[in-house]
């Protein structure tokens, strides 16, 4: 979920985001961030992919919505962002000897 300009929408990665970026904006994942300090037009490219339901939502509407909204640029970054990693466990071996 997304928070754009007061609106919820909803959100989920897919699985082929790398195919759809470049066939929308000609940038790939890789390029994400620079996307974003783009422009609202691209900005709202590179979310688009994410929304579940877009309903009747074009990239000029979405677009809008995130001019308007000063923190949309963050919020769409953290879609992108790399999953976290699992913390590794520490053994306790002891001293051995």
């Amino acid at each position: 979920m997304i928070k754009i300009n007061g609106k919820d929408l909803k959100t989920s990665k897919p699985s082929n985001l790398d195919e759809l970026l470049i066939a929308s904006t000609g940038h790939g994942e890789r390029e994400a961030q620079s996307l974003l300090n783009s422009g609202p037009g691209l900005a709202a490219r590179a979310l688009m992919p994410f929304l579940a339901e877009p309903g009747d939502m074009t990239v000029g509407d979405l677009a809008k919505e995130i001019a308007s909204d000063p923190d949309a640029i963050a919020e769409i970054g953290k879609l992108y962002a790399p999953a976290p990693t699992p913390a590794a466990k520490p053994t306790d071996k002891g001293d051995a000897k």
